[in-house]
Protein backbone atom coordinates (compact mmCIF):
# COMPACT_ATOMS: atom_id res chain seq x y z
CA UNK A 1 0.00 0.00 0.00
CA UNK A 2 1.49 3.61 -1.09
CA UNK A 3 -0.27 7.14 -0.73
CA UNK A 4 0.52 9.19 -3.61
CA UNK A 5 -1.02 12.13 -5.52
CA UNK A 6 -3.89 11.80 -7.99
CA UNK A 7 -3.14 11.35 -11.88
CA UNK A 8 -5.28 11.78 -14.07
CA UNK A 9 -5.41 7.98 -15.13
CA UNK A 10 -6.90 7.42 -11.95
CA UNK A 11 -10.50 9.43 -12.83
CA UNK A 12 -12.29 6.31 -13.85
CA UNK A 13 -11.07 4.58 -10.76
CA UNK A 14 -11.71 7.92 -8.58
CA UNK A 15 -15.38 7.97 -10.20
CA UNK A 16 -16.41 4.61 -8.51
CA UNK A 17 -14.12 5.22 -5.23
CA UNK A 18 -16.83 8.65 -5.27
CA UNK A 19 -20.16 6.22 -6.37
CA UNK A 20 -19.48 4.28 -3.33
CA UNK A 21 -18.51 7.13 -0.95
CA UNK A 22 -22.32 8.68 -2.39
CA UNK A 23 -24.21 5.33 -2.01
CA UNK A 24 -22.95 5.03 1.85
CA UNK A 25 -23.23 8.11 3.01
CA UNK A 26 -26.01 10.36 3.57
CA UNK A 27 -25.63 11.96 0.06
CA UNK A 28 -26.80 9.11 -1.49
CA UNK A 29 -29.98 11.65 -1.37
CA UNK A 30 -28.44 13.65 -3.82
CA UNK A 31 -28.00 13.37 -7.03
CA UNK A 32 -24.92 12.15 -9.20
CA UNK A 33 -23.87 14.22 -11.66
CA UNK A 34 -21.11 12.15 -13.41
CA UNK A 35 -20.24 14.80 -15.63
CA UNK A 36 -19.79 17.60 -12.90
CA UNK A 37 -17.67 14.75 -11.10
CA UNK A 38 -15.24 13.87 -13.94
CA UNK A 39 -14.54 17.50 -14.22
CA UNK A 40 -14.37 18.31 -10.73
CA UNK A 41 -11.58 15.25 -10.28
CA UNK A 42 -9.78 16.85 -13.18
CA UNK A 43 -9.84 20.09 -11.68
CA UNK A 44 -8.54 18.79 -8.63
CA UNK A 45 -5.51 17.19 -9.77
CA UNK A 46 -4.81 19.68 -12.12
CA UNK A 47 -4.39 22.23 -9.77
CA UNK A 48 -1.30 24.34 -9.43
CA UNK A 49 -2.46 26.88 -6.98
CA UNK A 50 -0.32 24.65 -4.36
CA UNK A 51 -3.87 25.12 -2.09
CA UNK A 52 -5.57 21.87 -2.86
CA UNK A 53 -4.13 18.44 -2.28
CA UNK A 54 -5.68 14.87 -3.71
CA UNK A 55 -3.79 11.97 -2.25
CA UNK A 56 -4.67 8.60 -2.83
CA UNK A 57 -4.22 5.04 -1.01
CA UNK A 58 -3.17 2.83 -3.63
CA UNK A 59 -3.17 -1.37 -3.68
CA UNK A 60 -0.36 -3.83 -5.13
CA UNK A 61 -1.73 -2.86 -8.44
CA UNK A 62 -0.93 0.79 -7.96
CA UNK A 63 -5.22 1.15 -7.87
CA UNK A 64 -6.83 3.50 -5.71
CA UNK A 65 -8.88 2.47 -2.98
CA UNK A 66 -9.11 4.94 -0.70
CA UNK A 67 -8.53 9.36 -0.71
CA UNK A 68 -8.11 12.18 0.71
CA UNK A 69 -9.18 15.81 -1.05
CA UNK A 70 -8.09 18.93 0.97
CA UNK A 71 -7.42 22.51 0.58
CA UNK A 72 -5.99 25.43 2.67
CA UNK A 73 -7.36 28.77 3.40
CA UNK A 74 -7.83 31.09 5.89
CA UNK A 75 -11.19 31.80 7.64
CA UNK A 76 -13.14 34.93 6.71
CA UNK A 77 -11.74 36.51 10.02
CA UNK A 78 -8.07 35.65 10.00
CA UNK A 79 -5.11 35.31 7.40
CA UNK A 80 -4.03 32.10 9.14
CA UNK A 81 -3.81 29.35 6.92
CA UNK A 82 -6.27 26.48 7.71
CA UNK A 83 -5.71 23.14 5.76
CA UNK A 84 -9.69 21.29 5.66
CA UNK A 85 -10.67 18.57 4.07
CA UNK A 86 -13.09 18.05 1.06
CA UNK A 87 -13.39 14.21 1.13
CA UNK A 88 -11.45 11.52 3.21
CA UNK A 89 -12.79 7.93 2.43
CA UNK A 90 -11.35 4.48 2.41
CA UNK A 91 -13.15 1.06 0.82
CA UNK A 92 -14.86 -0.67 3.37
CA UNK A 93 -12.84 -3.94 2.53
CA UNK A 94 -9.77 -1.79 3.23
CA UNK A 95 -11.11 -0.14 6.42
CA UNK A 96 -8.84 -1.38 9.83
CA UNK A 97 -5.63 -0.92 7.94
CA UNK A 98 -2.88 1.43 7.63
CA UNK A 99 -4.78 3.62 4.79
CA UNK A 100 -6.39 5.96 6.49
CA UNK A 101 -3.36 6.20 8.86
CA UNK A 102 -1.25 6.98 6.29
CA UNK A 103 -3.82 9.33 4.16
CA UNK A 104 -3.95 11.86 7.17
CA UNK A 105 -0.19 11.70 7.70
CA UNK A 106 0.08 12.57 4.29
CA UNK A 107 -2.51 15.58 4.37
CA UNK A 108 -0.92 16.49 7.86
CA UNK A 109 2.80 16.73 6.07
CA UNK A 110 1.06 18.51 3.49
CA UNK A 111 -0.38 21.31 5.36
CA UNK A 112 3.00 21.80 7.29
CA UNK A 113 4.60 22.65 4.37
CA UNK A 114 2.09 25.07 3.86
CA UNK A 115 2.91 26.75 6.79
CA UNK A 116 -1.22 25.77 8.31
CA UNK A 117 -1.80 27.38 11.49
CA UNK A 118 -4.19 24.50 12.09
CA UNK A 119 -5.75 21.26 9.99
CA UNK A 120 -9.54 20.53 10.27
CA UNK A 121 -10.79 17.39 9.41
CA UNK A 122 -14.62 17.27 9.43
CA UNK A 123 -16.90 14.24 9.41
CA UNK A 124 -20.38 15.32 7.56
CA UNK A 125 -20.90 11.74 5.46
CA UNK A 126 -22.82 10.10 8.60
CA UNK A 127 -20.48 6.74 8.27
CA UNK A 128 -19.45 5.10 11.44
CA UNK A 129 -19.15 8.91 13.34
CA UNK A 130 -18.42 7.26 16.65
CA UNK A 131 -15.23 5.32 15.06
CA UNK A 132 -14.21 8.51 12.74
CA UNK A 133 -14.06 10.23 16.33
CA UNK A 134 -11.94 7.79 17.78
CA UNK A 135 -9.44 7.58 15.53
CA UNK A 136 -9.27 11.35 14.91
CA UNK A 137 -8.67 11.52 18.51
CA UNK A 138 -5.99 8.71 18.62
CA UNK A 139 -4.25 10.72 15.93
CA UNK A 140 -3.98 13.85 18.26
CA UNK A 141 -6.93 15.76 17.19
CA UNK A 142 -9.92 17.28 19.26
CA UNK A 143 -13.05 17.24 18.79
CA UNK A 144 -14.21 21.00 18.51
CA UNK A 145 -17.88 20.64 17.65
CA UNK A 146 -20.57 19.17 14.66
CA UNK A 147 -21.76 18.72 11.97
CA UNK A 148 -25.69 19.70 11.54
CA UNK A 149 -28.16 19.13 8.29
CA UNK A 150 -31.73 20.63 7.93
CA UNK A 151 -32.39 18.53 4.43
CA UNK A 152 -34.72 21.69 2.52
CA UNK A 153 -35.80 19.18 -0.50
CA UNK A 154 -35.26 15.51 0.76
CA UNK A 155 -35.67 13.04 -2.08
CA UNK A 156 -36.53 9.63 -1.70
Amino acid sequence: MAIRFARLEDIPTLIEIVRAYHSESRFKVYDYDLEKLTASLKALIEDATGTRCFFVADDKEQKPYGVLLGHIESYFFSNLPVAQTILFWVHPEHRGGSAAVKLVTAFKKWAENRNAFEIAIGVNSAVHVNRAERFFKKLGFQLTGGNYSYMVMARK
